[in-house]
This record gives C-alpha cells, structure tokens and sequence, in this order.
C-alpha cells in the first residue's frame, strides 16, 4: 500500500504509531502525533485508560482522556492472554513508533520492550515515558505528576503567602513532560531516513520538569540560595470587581506604572528605587498597590494600563478565556460533541494547520472501537479469526 504523502497539513501522514500508554504524558505526546497525521493507535485494556475514568466521566470519556485521545483509534486488547500479547508484537514489529509509560521492565514482561520489538523492527522509534527514567536507583519507584513537581522543585517555586510549597492547579508536570517527549520524537523522525537503525527515547517527568525550570537552578547558584522575586511588584492584584496580573520587565515599567494609578511618589521613593530594592521591600509596596487598585474595576485599569504601555492582564477563569474576544477572534477553541457528550471545547494545536470539520482528527474513540479495523489492516487478519478473538476474550465481545 502507498503512504500518503506528506504536507504541511500532515507532515506525519504514513507514520503508524503504536501508543500503549495511559494518562497524560505519553497519550498527550501521541495526540499531537496524531493532529499532525500520524495514524495513532491506542491499545488499552477493555476498561479503558485509567485516564477515561480520572475525573467525571461521561459515557467512555472524561475531561484528561478527551484532551489526549483526540484523533486516535482504539484497540482494546487483554494482554493477559499470550494471544493478545502475539497481537501487540505483531503490531510493534510494523510500527514507525511505539509510546509506552509504564514502570521500566513491565514492558519486557508483555514482550514488547525495546530489545525485543527493535529485533524485528531495528528502525523503530520507541519512546519510555516514566516518573523516573529507565536508569537509576529511583527507576522503578512509582511516579505522577504531583511527585513530579514535588521532586523537580516546582512545588517550592510555588509557595503561597504564608510559604507553603503548592502543586499547580493543573498537571503542568505531565503536560510539560508530553511536549519533550514529543519534541524528542519530532527530531528523531527528522534523522530517522538517514539512519540504519531506530532509538530508545528515554523522558521522565522529573527531568522534564527539571529542564522546565532550568533557569530556577542556574539563578539559585548564582544568588547563593533562594533567589528573591524577579520582578517586583509582578503579581496578582485585587481590583473593584475581580483580579489582575500586573508585571514589568524593565526598569522605566514601575514609574509607568507609578504614574498610571496617580501614586508618582511611590516612583521617588528610595526604598523602590530598582528590582532588587522593591523586591526587599515588597510587604510594604504591595499594599499600597492594592489599596489603589482596588478603587476601580479590572476593565478601567485595563484601558489605563494600555494607555500607559503598562503589562497587565486581567486573571481568567477558564469559562471567561474561552469568551475573550482576543480567543475567539483568532479561533484558538473549536467545540465538537462526542458521541453521547455535550459539546465540548478543544483548544487548537499552536501552529499547526487546523484539521476542516469532520476530519477523523477531531473525534475521540470509544474503548476498542476500531479493533477489528486495526487488525485487519495491519495484520491482515480476516472476519472468522476476529470473530474467534471475541470468543476467548482476547477482544473484547
């Protein structure tokens, strides 16, 4: 069969991805394969990716599994069973890439680690997603995003008032993890025509938070311990009628600032004469803001900042950024309705050509849905020895 050709819209049409992984890091790293037109199919258990159930779920679907599934096909397979676990290395052994996240050696134990599946396959890309990494003495401890951010020192870059190290709102280490990993990918398919053989791509979260925050390591050595705030008085203001984010980046940004909420003296004062000083400072500064600021509504002091080149924002929620007439304007979100789902919102792939309406990279597959399709494509496998795998429980029924 010939592959499609590739284009910008599909840069990877023809590439056939493996993806065995659950959650988000390594699903999310396959959906955007799959925004980019890789044929991605999922292999998961009859009951889904643990993801699909994380969360309120809805039918086959929750909120995680909708934003790493788009665009997939699903097989569902017992890998208990040495049928299923034959199908998976028959698949791996065709595959350009094969994603997996579990604990380093369950893999082995399916017989589709890397050693085994590059014996077959010597060209393939195979990509580990784990905590940990696939070396070390922590490899085999278990993992998440939480521990991530805890381990990596994001959670101590985070403190609230009163010190606290935080976990972000969101799986910032999971999500940051998925966008190495698929960078990691994107390079290696770049060099794949010119080699002889694939690679074993090995990303953890804790490294991958690790390079996220590289620049919180290299300012604390050159601090000689924790670093003071970058840029005071950056930060979160309540105003009239909800909250802001004001910043600067510049020296010449805080008597700006000063002059646009009428308080120039705050400018002339020695003790916020520079970043340093201010930050020093800063339980005395804060409050003066705040007092001022809470005197009008978020969108006054937005059109005096702009007035004023002043940076600020006003602080979203997720319901009022969808609505933001800068979002909608240069269409960010589309919405499309799962099967049995209200429509839900889907933030477009930053760059990418945005798939047309009904394109197959906009719908998210049920558990197992294209299980017979897949088999029969890829490994030629006919109606009757399906129709058999149903009956012993290899597919499901």
């Amino acid at each position: 069969m010939t592959r499609p050709t590739p284009s910008y819209e599909r840069p990877y049409a023809g590439l056939t991805v493996l993806d065995l992984s659950q959650g988000i890091a390594g699903p999310y790293c396959a959906m955007l394969l799959a925004q980019y037109g890789a044929t991605v199919i999922k292999v998961e258990p009859f009951a889904g990716d643990w993801g699909r159930a994380l969360g309120k779920r809805v039918g086959a679907h929750s909120a995680l599994d909708l934003t790493a599934n788009r665009g997939k096909r699903s097989l569902a397979l017992d890998l208990r069973q040495a049928a299923g676990r034959d199908l998976l290395a028959r698949l791996a052994a065709r595959a350009d890439v094969v994603i997996e996240n579990f604990r380093p050696g369950v893999v082995d134990r399916l017989g589709v680690g890397y050693a085994a599946v590059s014996a077959t396959n010597p060209r393939v890309l195979y990509l580990s997603v784990s905590a940990f990494g696939q070396t070390g003495p922590a490899r085999e401890k278990p993992g998440s995003d939480t521990v991530a951010q805890a381990f990596s020192g994001m959670m101590a870059a985070n403190r609230d008032a009163a010190g606290k190290p935080q976990h972000t709102g969101f799986l910032a280490a999971d999500y940051g993890t998925a966008m190495y990993a698929f960078q990691a990918l994107a390079a290696a398919l770049m060099a794949r025509p010119h080699e002889a053989r694939g690679r074993h791509i090995d990303v953890s979260l804790v490294h991958a938070v690790g390079a996220f925050l590289a620049m919180k390591f290299i300012e604390e050595r050159l601090e000689g311990g924790p670093a003071p705030k970058l840029n005071a008085p950056a930060g979160s203001y309540r105003t009239q009628d909800g909250w802001m984010a004001v910043t600067l980046t510049k020296e010449a940004h805080f008597p700006a600032l000063c002059r646009a909420i009428g308080r120039p003296e705050l400018a002339a004062d020695p003790r916020f004469a520079d970043f340093a000083l201010r930050s020093a400072n800063l339980a005395a500064l804060a409050p003066l803001l705040q007092e001022t600021l809470a005197t009008r509504t978020t969108a006054e002091w937005l059109a005096i900042f702009e007035e004023a080149d002043v940076l600020a924002s006003r602080i979203h929620d997720f319901s009022s950024w969808l609505d933001d007439p800068q979002v909608r304007a240069v269409g960010l979100v589309a919405e499309a309705a799962p099967p049995g789902l209200p429509p839900v919102p889907w933030v477009r792939v930053p760059g990418a050509l945005h798939p047309p309406p009904g394109d197959a990279r906009l719908a998210w597959p049920e558990v197992g849905e294209h299980s017979a399709q897949i088999l029969a494509e890829q490994l030629g496998i006919d109606e009757a020895t399906i129709a058999q795998l149903r009956r012993d429980g290899v597919l499901p029924p």
